[in-house]
Formats: structure tokens, C-alpha cells, sequence
């Protein structure tokens, strides 16, 4: 962790100063010389899990809280999942890929100095000043940032230069000193510390002026560190650790047992104001005061370590040569193993005795007593019958233990065993799987054979009758309620009751929970039951039974054993570690109606210091409430104890970042008023949080605000897809959510950009296009059919008058044969009519006046024969007129 310096330490510089060439010898030191077994949670990357290269120069933390890396490969930026690289490769005014050094910047993200270039990064945003042409060719090598907001770079060949303003400035140093390559560059007040292979100087910012310390002349200095008092710690390869301290300079020498003559790397800890140590082949140490702390846990395969770092969470960051990069955070929870004394590493049975002991059961090792002056073991060589213990219960001076093979019972004034005790019961060859004492200080034993048997406080046994579907059940578990009710869980027949009158009650489970097996029953503040069982925690209440478990928040479904501490929380053991909420919301979720309504659980596992998340139990006690308010659970690994008070609060969730949206492999770093180009059809959008402690326990969730207000779970996904979007203009949402525990929504708008076919004003012409073709072809089809019709209508009208005009021909035709057959009448009626007409009229006359003519040549019968013969005549041309005017009628 960097210290910055005050202005009054400034002053209290200047005096230190004035003894710079005041040297003492090495002097012989006291050291306090201890090994500590301190649970550090370990975490490694190389480049088999992300990390580029596996060798790390230098680590930084900026403001928004980013770990960032100086490798060969380039500038690395790390949120606790996932690793960003920033080199030449993706961006080109980078020319180089090699990170030498780097420090976090007062205004937000970090300088780093590459080999041929400043840069200033900030989440995905780089600014580059490559050095210009006229410097020369230059390598930079180091690089820090002054109080002022100046920035130093040194070079591998000794040359240190100013950054400010955007420019570079060349350092004047006399050319008769020769510095060498420069390694290390620290603030220091008025001056600077430069370290490197020729050994340590300070630079008078305000003169100009280079002093060297003569103790350290010609020593490569790897690490100098900073303390708040000004103590200034100074790291070489080959000769040790110095201390400058008052004004004077001193090798610190250590026992020759712990070789400290390399040091690589040094970093102050604010926690507790002392200096990690990091060595070339012996790990990590730790001074505070007089105090030389080794950690072989943490120094584990740590060899030539580099660069030490602590971030603001107080976790150690360590890198070196071809070994990544390891974060150690120190774990909250105790454990207690084989390496504390115990004789088993698999725990079983727990339970602290009324003079504060703490008795551990095992599988095989038989029983352990902790207690601060160290671990006893009890075994058959002891005395027990047999080394598996499953049960524990204490009855005043006296300690029951429920073995694989009977009970067994020590006196705990003397804590013997006592050997006698073992005959008088008939539970030889038994196995115990549970021992309760009740109120009344009788002794409950549930046994593998199916029995349940009270032991009272005279001595006296009496087994209890289990039938129908409690026969032959195995009672793990027992408990007595507020109302001196008592519980008992079976293996896989549900569980029971015994009032007073000893009268039994079953509660069969396999409705809901098919395994029937109860491993823990635990009553609340409202006299309500809370059963345990692999398949879920089941409410007892009024007589119904609900069963809760992971759709309600739960981390895991099947629990061993709860716990409730002093400040409200249930604390509960399973196969997957330890997960706590508090009781106030399990009230809540015992008063939901929704069978879904979720609370908040917080999980502790491996990434928390657990050696193994499997914890044991189905026997009785599988955990137990200390006097001191810690908690132990028995594990596959040793006992854990957990202490509420050390446990920190959950920090509030940070809001996800947006890193990008791709498509196509192309990158658009985030920003609002995003566009993506038309026709993609295909893109996601990737998104993180900064998280190094459980990074894979933050889930997401996001959505598009206009496509409805439904959350899509993404579950620990760091990228959103999407397909088929239509082009518009969006808003995206995400958040993310740890322990049921949500942060605040992160959004960003983006337009999907259209062809010019896909814009709202192409398909208004094209409306309107389709519009006018439509009324031109509507104005076509009419006009088409106004002009068949017209045609039709002119070709109706034609035969019409064809028609008409055949007719009146036909007429006239017609009208002439009439007009020829009046002719013809009146011809006949003037010509052919008149001539037998008239002879028939004159010989008429002639018969009438026959006597008065005198000369006459026809005789009367002449004459009547020629009337004859005219009416004859006459009658024809009759007839041959009516056969006309027939003939014209039908014609008509």
C-alpha cells in the first residue's frame, strides 16, 4: 500500500537530510522469531486462467478499485474475473508491449511507464505520450508520481526525467555520478529516492542536486519503501535490508537460520504498521518492531518474489519471475486440525464443556479436549471403547460420549475415563448416534438398532417404545422445546415427539421432503419449528409444514446444523460450507404467502479459508454455540470456528461496469449514444464488477427498457446477447446481485442504425410511393374498365343501331313490299280488277236493258256466260291478292 507524505513530514525530511552521509555500522538485533499458521485465503492466476504472461513487474489499485498489472505483454487491467490487456496489438501508439513499472494517480487510474512511452490509464481509456525523437533513444524503467501531481520516469541507463505538462524534461545530474540503471523511484518530500543496480540516491527537486548514500554504493537496491514516520526501508539483491531511520543508515541484520540477504520487494501494511519482506528464494516475512513473523503457508511456491502490494481490502497481491500473480486475503474463520494437535482431521461430534473445553469427536482418532493450554486425546488407549464418537452431552461433572461401539463417560474434575461405566449399560456393540440432556437432567439415546433410551440421573434405563412407522428408526438428532416438548430426527423416518406423559408423536416428511431424514430442529421466538433436512428447511407451524430452500435465497438446499448468535443471525452447515441470513428475515419468509418470496444468505466457503466446503453431520451435537459467541461446525477438514464479531459487514454492491459492445470481432468501448452499424444483426453487450473476494457469486440481470420490464437472468454471465433487434433507438439495463443483495442499475443508450430502406422517412416515401402507384394503377384499372365499358357500351349501342338499322331496313324493306303490294292492289284494283269489273257491270247493264236494244249479237245466256266467265277472272285476281297479302303478313 502507498503512503503519501504530509507536509510536516516534509519538514521533518529535511532534517533527516542533514545526516545523509551519517552512516553506522550493522549492529546485532534481538528478533522475536514466531511462525504463524494465519489461514490465508490463497488465489492464483498465470496464464493457464487469464493472466497474459506470468511474470508481473509491478501492481497498482486505482480509484474505482481495478488492479492493475506492468508485464512484458503489456498493461493488464484485473477486476477479480476477468483480465483487459492493453498493448500495441489494440492500440497502436503503444509501440512496445513491455510494462516496466507503474503507480496509482491522484486524479484517477495509473501511470505506467512502458518501455518507449508514458501512459495515463483509466478503466478502457489510454493516453499515450510516446518520448519524443530529440531525447535520444531512452527505455523507461521506473516511474512515480509527486504530491504535486509531477510525474518522474527513470531509465535503465541512469537518466531520470520530468513529465509535466504534457511534455518531457531531461533531468540534469552531474555526469561524474554514475546512477546505473534506475529501479525504484519514490516521492519523498522535497526529494526523490532513486534505487537501482549502482545503489541509492536522492534528487533535490528544487536544486537539482544528487546525493548518494555511501553504505550503499555499488549495491543493487530492488525495493525501497516509505513508512508514514519516514522510515525509509531499502531492499538489495545481494546485501540485505537496510533501514535510513533518524537520519541514519543501518543494515538490519537477522539470524542466520532466516537468509534475508536478498530482498526483491518491500511493502508497507497499514494494518498493523509493519513491512512485508519478499525475498528471491525465501518467501514472504513480516517486521513489526522487533518481531520477525515467517508465514510458510504464504511463502508457498513463492520463489523470487518481485513486487509485494496490499489493497484497500488489506489483501497481500505477490508477484515475481514466471510465477503470476497470488492474492492472500486473511481469512475470518479459524480452523483447527491436524496441524493444532488434533488426532483426526475429519470432525464429527463438537461440544465445550462447562470449564470452557472444547471436545472434538473423529471418525478414527477418537476424541480431542482443546482448551488454551493445548489439545488432550482420549482413544481406546485411553480407555474408550471404541475411537469413532458421534455424540456428546455433559450432565454436570459428567461427560457422555456416544462412541461406535456404546457409551462411554469421563469425569471432568479428573478427566478420566471411567471404565466401569461402559458395563453397566446395555449398549455394547451399539453405535450413538445422538445423546440429549433434557431439563430434568435425564440422558436421551438414540442408537443405530432403532432404540431411544433415557438414561436418568439415578442410574436408572428405560427404552422407549417406537411403533408402526418409528420402528427401527435411527434418532440422530434431539432437542427440548420452550414448553419441555421433546424432538427427536430420524435417518429416514421423518421426526417425533414425546410429551411429558412420554406419549409419542410422528411427523412423517415424505411429501415434501423425500429423504425423511432430519438432521436439526430448532424452535423460534414464536414457538414455530425449523427442521433441517438434505432436502430444505422445513417450518413447523400450527401444525402445517412448508419447505423453503434455494428458490427462497438459500445457497444450498441440504443443512446439518443451525446455530442462532447474539446479533440475529442463523448460521447453518451444509455440503457446500457455511450460509448465514439473518432471523428477522427468516420471520419474514415464514409470514410470505409467496412460496418464492426470497431473502439474503451469505455464503462462506473455500474462498473465505475453508479447507474443505464439506461439513458433517446427521449425529448429534454437529456444532455448537461456545461461550465466548463463537461458533464451531465440524468439517471434512478440521473444526471451524466462526467469530460474528470478526465476520465484516457486506459492503454495499457496486454497480456493474459496461465494458463494451461486439460484434463481427470488432470492440465499441461503451459510451452513451452507442450506434451499431445497420445491418448486424448479431452482438452482445459485456459488462463486469470489481469483486476479488467471491468474484463468481455476483449474478447479473439485464433488459432492454423498451422491450418490456421483465429482468432476463444472466446468471454469473459477463455478456449480454442479442439478435434480430429491429433498428431504433434502445436503453440497456443490467445489475448485478451477491447474496440477494442488488446493486444499482447500470444503463447505457444505444441506436441501432438503419439501411436507408430500414429509416421511417424511406418508408414514408415508399407509403407514399405505394400510396400514388396504387392511385395510378386504381386510375388505370378505372380508366381500363370506363373504357371496356364505353366499348362495350359503343358495341351495345353499335348493335343496337345495327340492330335498329337491320330492322329499319327490314322496315323499309318491308315498307317497299307493302308499298309493292299497294302497287300491285292498286294496280290490280286499276288494271286487272277494272277490266272484268267493268264487263261484268256493262253486261249487267245490257241484261237489264237486253229489250231495248235492238241490236244485239249475244243472245242473254251469252252474256250471263262472259258475266260468268269476269267473275271468274275476277275472283282469281282476288284470290292471287289475298295470297299476297298473306305472303306480306307473314313476312311481317
Amino acid at each position: 500500500m502507498m503512503v503519501k507524505v504530509s507536509f510536516l513530514q516534509k519538514i521533518l525530511f529535511v532534517y533527516c537530510t542533514l545526516f545523509l552521509f551519517s552512516v553506522t555500522a550493522s549492529y546485532p538485533q534481538q528478533w522475536d522469531i514466531t511462525e504463524k499458521e494465519t489461514v490465508f485465503v490463497r488465489t492464483d492466476w498465470n496464464n493457464s486462467n487469464g493472466l497474459p504472461v506470468n511474470t508481473v513487474f509491478r501492481t497498482a489499485q486505482d480509484q474505482n478499485d481495478f488492479i492493475w498489472m506492468a508485464t512484458e505483454e503489456g498493461l493488464v487491467r484485473f477486476d477479480g474475473r476477468s483480465f483487459k490487456n492493453f498493448n500495441h496489438s489494440n492500440h497502436p501508439n503503444i509501440q512496445t508491449p513491455t510494462f516496466n513499472d507503474l503507480t496509482a494517480s491522484q486524479t484517477g487510474g495509473v501511470f505506467a511507464a512502458n518501455s518507449n512511452a508514458l501512459v495515463h490509464a483509466s478503466f478502457n481509456k489510454l493516453e499515450v505520450y510516446n518520448s519524443p525523437r530529440e531525447l535520444g533513444p531512452v527505455r523507461f524503467t521506473s516511474i512515480t508520481e509527486t504530491s504535486s501531481g509531477e510525474v518522474y520516469l527513470g531509465t535503465q541507463n541512469g537518466l531520470l526525467f520530468l513529465f509535466h505538462e504534457s511534455e518531457f524534461k531531461e533531468v540534469y545530474r552531474p555526469e561524474s555520478m554514475k546512477i546505473g540503471y534506475i529501479r525504484e523511484l519514490e516521492d519523498f518530500g522535497d526529494h526523490l529516492l532513486l534505487g537501482g543496480i549502482n545503489g541509492l540516491f536522492s534528487f533535490d527537486k528544487n536544486s537539482g542536486k544528487f546525493h548518494e548514500y555511501d553504505l550503499l554504493s555499488g549495491k543493487d537496491v530492488k525495493a525501497i519503501q516509505i513508512t508514514p514516520d519516514l522510515d525509509v526501508y531499502i531492499g538489495t539483491r545481494l546485501h540485505g535490508l537496510y533501514l535510513h531511520k533518524d537520519g541514519f543508515v543501518t543494515k538490519m541484520e537477522f539470524p542466520k537460520e532466516k537468509d534475508l540477504g536478498e530482498i526483491s520487494a518491500l511493502e508497507y501494511s497499514s494494518v498493523d504498521k509493519s513491512m512485508w519482506v519478499g525475498t528471491t528464494s525465501q518467501g514472504i516475512f513480516k517486521i513489526r518492531g522487533e518481531e520477525l513473523i515467517a508465514y510458510p503457508d504464504l511463502s508457498k511456491n513463492l520463489n523470487e518474489v518481485w513486487n509485494i502490494f496490499e489493497d484497500n481490502k488489506e489483501a497481500l497481491w505477490t508477484s515475481g519471475l514466471g510465477i503470476g500473480i497470488s492474492r492472500f486475503s486473511q481469512s475470518t474463520l479459524e480452523i483447527l486440525g491436524e496441524k493444532s494437535g488434533l488426532s483426526h482431521g475429519v470432525i464429527l461430534a463438537t461440544l465445550e464443556d462447562s470449564k470452557k473445553g472444547l471436545w472434538l469427536g473423529t471418525p478414527g482418532g477418537g476424541l480431542n479436549r482443546v482448551t488454551s493450554n493445548g489439545v488432550q486425546h482420549f482413544t481406546t488407549k485411553e480407555g474408550l471403547s471404541h475411537d469413532l464418537i458421534l455424540s456428546l452431552a455433559q450432565r454436570g461433572n459428567e461427560l457422555f460420549i456416544g462412541t461406535g461401539n456404546g457409551l462411554n463417560r469421563i469425569d471432568l474434575n479428573t478427566l478420566k475415563i471411567d471404565n466401569d461405566f461402559f458395563g453397566k449399560l446395555n449398549f455394547e456393540e451399539e453405535v450413538i448416534y445422538s445423546l440429549l440432556k433434557d431439563s430434568k437432567n435425564n440422558i436421551w439415546v438414540g442408537t443405530n438398532n432403532g432404540t431411544l433410551s433415557k438414561l436418568a440421573l439415578d442410574g436408572t434405563l428405560k427404552t422407549i417404545e417406537l411403533k408402526n412407522e418409528l420402528l427401527d428408526a435411527e434418532v440422530i438428532f434431539g432437542m427440548e422445546d420452550s414448553n419441555g416438548l421433546l424432538w427427536f430426527g430420524t435417518f429416514g423416518n421423518g421426526f417425533f415427539s414425546i410429551n411429558k406423559q412420554e406419549e409419542v408423536h410422528h411427523y412423517p416428511i415424505y411429501d415434501i421432503a423425500p429423504s425423511q431424514m432430519v438432521t436439526g430442529i430448532l424452535e423460534d421466538t414464536e414457538g414455530d419449528l425449523w427442521i433441517s433436512t438434505p432436502d430444505g428447511l422445513i417450518l413447523h407451524s400450527n401444525g402445517q409444514i412448508r419447505i423453503f430452500g434455494k428458490k427462497n435465497g438459500f445457497q444450498f438446499d441440504g443443512i446439518f446444523k443451525m446455530i442462532p448468535d447474539d446479533d440475529g443471525l442463523l448460521w447453518m452447515s451444509g455440503n457446500h460450507g457455511i450460509q448465514n441470513t439473518s432471523m428477522a428475515q427468516l420471520m419474514e419468509l415464514k409470514k410470505s404467502k409467496d412460496d418464492n418470496h426470497r431473502i439474503a444468505f451469505t455464503l462462506f466457503d473455500k474462498s473465505d479459508g475453508l479447507k474443505n466446503n464439506e461439513f458433517n453431520g446427521g449425529f448429534h451435537p454437529a456444532g455448537w454455540k461456545l461461550s465466548s459467541g463463537k461458533m464451531v461446525f465440524p468439517s471434512m477438514e478440521g473444526a471451524v470456528i466462526v467469530n460474528p464479531k470478526k465476520i465484516k459487514e457486506q459492503n454495499p454492491l457496486a454497480s456493474p461496469y459496461l465494458e463494451s459492445l461486439n460484434f463481427e470481432n470488432q470492440e465499441m468501448l461503451i459510451s452513451n449514444g452507442i450506434h451499431v452499424p445497420a445491418g448486424v444483426n448479431f452482438f452482445n453487450i459485456s459488462y463486469g464488477n470489481i469483486e476479488f473476494d467471491k468474484p463468481n457469486s455476483i449474478r447479473y440481470a439485464y433488459r432492454i427498457k423498451e422491450l418490456g420490464s421483465q429482468w432476463i437472468d444472466n446468471e454469473n454471465r459477463t455478456k449480454a446477447y442479442f439478435t434480430g433487434l429491429n433498428p431504433g433507438k434502445y436503453e440497456f439495463q443490467v445489475r448485478a446481485e451477491q447474496f440477494g443483495v442488488f446493486s444499482e442499475i447500470t444503463s447505457v443508450n444505444f441506436t441501432i442504425d438503419a439501411y436507408y430502406y430500414q429509416t421511417i422517412w424511406f418508408k414514408i416515401l415508399i407509403i407514399l410511393f405505394v400510396f400514388i402507384m396504387g392511385f395510378g394503377v386504381r386510375t388505370l384499372i378505372i380508366n381500363k374498365r370506363l373504357k371496356v365499358e364505353l366499348q362495350q357500351k359503343i358495341k351495345s349501342q353499335t348493335n343496337d343501331l345495327h340492330a335498329k338499322n337491320e330492322s329499319l331496313m327490314m322496315a323499309l324493306a318491308h315498307l317497299e313490299k307493302h308499298n309493292k303490294l299497294l302497287e300491285d292492289v292498286a294496280w290490280t284494283q286499276s288494271h286487272q280488277f277494272r277490266g272484268p269489273l267493268s264487263k261484268i257491270l256493262g253486261m249487267v247493264e245490257v241484261l237489264k236493258n237486253y229489250d231495248n236494244y235492238k241490236k244485239i249479237e249475244k243472245t242473254k245466256a251469252e252474256i250471263l256466260k262472259e258475266i260468268e266467265m269476269s267473275s271468274i277472272e275476277l275472283d282469281q285476281i282476288l284470290r292471287k291478292l289475298n295470297l299476297k297479302l298473306e305472303e306480306h303478313e307473314a313476312e311481317r
